[in-house]
């Protein structure tokens, strides 16, 4: 089960990466990709900087838990994950549903179950090698 949960673990970090690169690199394709329209410079920049961080911060946890095999990191992509779905239910709630609504809250929701099924698995590994 480890192994699986470290191979969860990458999976989550290369996830984040792809998208923290994405963001960082090419700013205006990815904000079309998540429907998002900057304005001007400010907004390009507010979006390379939020935007990155949020996915390459949630992508370094995840490795870190992957590398070493300590689960708590996955608590960081997995919290991050997790007020994501939120705030997308939110939005369904007050704005409504729109097409496409299910596919990035099904992504997320994956990606909260790799991250629980990580931390779960690995921070057993965790209690069981303490004094």
């Amino acid at each position: 089960m480890q192994i699986l949960a470290r191979i969860g673990a990458a999976l989550v970090a290369l996830f984040g990466l792809a998208l923290g690169l994405w963001f960082f690199f090419a700013t205006e394709q990815a904000a079309a990709g998540f429907f998002v329209t900057p304005q001007g410079a400010a907004g390009l920049s507010t979006l390379r900087a939020d935007m990155s961080s949020f996915f390459l911060v949630g992508a370094s946890f995840a490795l870190h838990a992957a590398v070493t095999g300590r689960g708590a990191g996955l608590l960081v992509p997995g919290a991050l994950y997790a007020v994501a779905i939120t705030g997308r239910a939110v939005n369904l709630a007050v704005a409504g549903s729109y097409e496409g609504a299910a596919v990035p809250m099904i992504v997320e929701a994956v990606l909260i179950l790799l991250c629980w099924f990580g931390w779960r698995h690995l921070s057993h590994r965790e209690r069981s090698s303490r004094p």
